[in-house]
């Protein structure tokens, strides 16, 4: 790993190359107003951005470690020679966009290498989600998938998401398969397009996808009329799901429904939601209007590539929104009682989801499976299901990130569905007599308060990820089973870049003295250390002593 020093050189002797060799206007003149911007400049030119968690994201730009046509383009030409040494058959590969500034151009210019590289590619001819590109893939008999989105990141970003032939986002070999082709690239040589022959996605494939969703649905005989008693309103956060979230619960006969006009149609500056993700309460704001206006229940946003869903409510006159933790064992809850399961099926979830859902799952005789998280690996466990003629046992799937799966018609988490979801959910309750933060605390009543609490520390600028890689080095070397933290005794430490029986990843987990987990891992698409703990009870010395050791390293 280079030092600040070599890294600098790097940067500043690859500016200057593409100071020569990218020749279009535009990029010369973001190019040269990086000029005397030395921080921005090494940035920009530190690294490649590489081809990580399933593909690659970063900040709109000029620059290697930046989103751009020259970027896009030769991940593009290592993808097709990955495809073109690996398959037998002439490769096909589907591909979509979201609503993301230059998700478009990206999308053709991904289309244009492909079909430079004898390719079979067909495009989406207008934003689809991520859970409807999964479906294509399979729909379409396609290799691969392509899905131009940064998911719920801030506006400045987007990115290049890769999926595999059964759906989900390739896993084990497979990335750095196609890295090795990628490296062995350069930016301005050797990159094959052609304009001839993209064919366009049928818009049967989406109606397809919305009557499959429209099936799962579980209010009919249980909710029936009453379920139109609940107001909901709806954000699409300018992304994707609008018109797919809209048709599928008009499919389920749902109708009281407002869905917020600034934030309706597809909108690349996300004016009123400039971080456009379900998980943070600011992208609630034009929702809690919407609700005031109408006086609803509830809101339910999805963000931009609709892959997820989050859920908001006014209780005791307060604005809460639920953490996706809440939701999940409100929905695992919900199944549980409409939907009973049968013997041998499980639920999965990753290792940093409450573990307040096992005792659910336990209750009713489901299994539970920890992996990994990335709810590529739930995908993964799903084909690996169908491949053994065992399918029926998948029960529900689901990860903190308020990623869900209710029904395994597709392998990644789907904001169309679990929108529909949050819905009947909503409606049970308000049946009931009662709100989804009622019911959740009857079922801590019976189950136990599982308190749940998650940090993101950001590393970002040229430097960020060599820091990064030291924090992660010294919670791997100096906490250890038998030492603590925050006072707190370490019973047990597992390092999953060890054999733990699940792929190997950079991911510290401890088990504190009183039941308390911790759970340290670097994020893989944001320059960003996540920590979780749950709990039973507050721990401030803990959660002190993380803080301390976390701000230590950004001096």
């Amino acid at each position: 790993m280079m030092d600040k020093e070599q890294i600098k050189e790097f940067a500043i002797t690859e500016y200057r190359r593409w100071l020569t060799c990218a020749t279009d206007p535009k990029a010369q003149n973001e190019l040269k107003n990086l000029a005397g911007q030395e921080e921005e400049l090494v940035d920009a030119f530190c690294a490649h951005l590489r081809f990580g968690t399933s593909g690659i994201r970063g900040v709109l730009g000029i620059g290697i470690n930046r989103m751009n046509e020259y970027v896009v383009r030769r991940t593009t030409q290592g993808v097709a020679n990955y495809l073109n040494r690996t398959c037998s058959h002439r490769p096909r590969v589907v591909i979509s966009y979201d609503s993301r500034d230059k998700s478009d151009v990206f999308a053709m210019e991904t289309a244009k290498v492909l079909r430079g590289n004898d390719v079979e590619v067909h495009l989406f001819p207008h934003l689809a989600p991520v859970s409807v590109l999964s479906y294509s893939i399979r729909k379409l008999s396609c290799d691969m998938g392509i899905m131009i989105t940064a998911s719920h990141n801030p506006k400045i970003f987007n990115g290049y998401k890769v999926y595999g032939s059964d759906g989900y986002q390739i896993v084990g070999d497979v990335p750095d398969a196609i890295l090795e082709e990628i490296d062995k690239l350069d930016f301005f040589d050797g990159i094959r397009e052609d304009h001839s022959g993209i064919q366009f996605v049928s818009d049967e494939v989406s109606k397809s996808f919305c009557r499959d969703v429209i099936a799962m649905s579980t209010a009919d005989g249980i909710l029936g009329n009453q379920m139109n008693e609940l107001s909901v309103v709806y954000t699409p956060l300018n992304g994707t799901g609008n018109h797919y979230v809209r048709q599928v619960l008009d499919g389920i006969g749902f109708n009281n429904l407002t869905v917020v006009g600034c934030q309706e149609m597809p909108d690349s500056s996300f004016s009123t939601c400039p971080a456009p993700n379900p998980e943070k309460i600011t992208a609630y704001n034009e929702g809690f209007k919407a609700l005031d206006a109408v006086k609803g229940d509830i809101i339910i946003a999805t963000d931009p590539d609709c892959d997820r869903v989050g859920v908001s409510i006014y209780h005791d006159s307060m604005k809460v929104l639920l953490t996706g933790n809440q939701l999940g064992v409100l929905m695992l809850d919900y199944l549980c009682h409409v939907r009973p399961p049968k013997p041998g099926q499980f639920m999965i979830k990753s290792i940093v989801t409450t573990p307040l859902a096992e005792r659910i799952a336990e209750k009713y005789g489901l299994r539970t499976v920890n992996t990994l998280t990335g709810f590529k690996y739930i995908g993964e466990m799903i084909t690996s299901l169908e491949q053994a003629g065992r399918l029926s046992e998948y029960y529900f799937g689901f990860e903190e990130s308020n990623g869900y799966l209710m029904n395994p018609f597709i392998r990644d988490k789907d904001g169309v569905s679990s929108a529909m979801l949050a819905v009947e959910v909503a409606a049970w309750c308000k049946a009931a007599g009662k709100d989804l933060i009622q019911r959740l605390h009857e079922i801590y009543e019976e189950f136990g308060v599982c308190r749940d609490k998650t940090w993101n520390f950001f590393f970002e600028g040229p430097y960020g990820s060599l820091t990064m890689g030291h924090v992660m080095d010294w919670f791997r070397n100096n906490l250890t089973a038998g030492s603590s933290i925050g006072g707190v005794m370490i019973q047990e430490r597992i390092d999953y870049l060890q054999d733990t029986g699940l792929p190997k990843s950079d991911v510290m987990s401890y088990l504190l003295e009183g039941g308390t987990q911790l759970v340290i891992r670097p994020s893989g698409t944001e320059a960003k250390i996540k920590i979780y703990i749950f709990e039973t009870e507050n721990l401030p010395t803990v959660e002190k002593d993380i803080e301390n050791i976390m701000n230590s390293f950004k001096g």
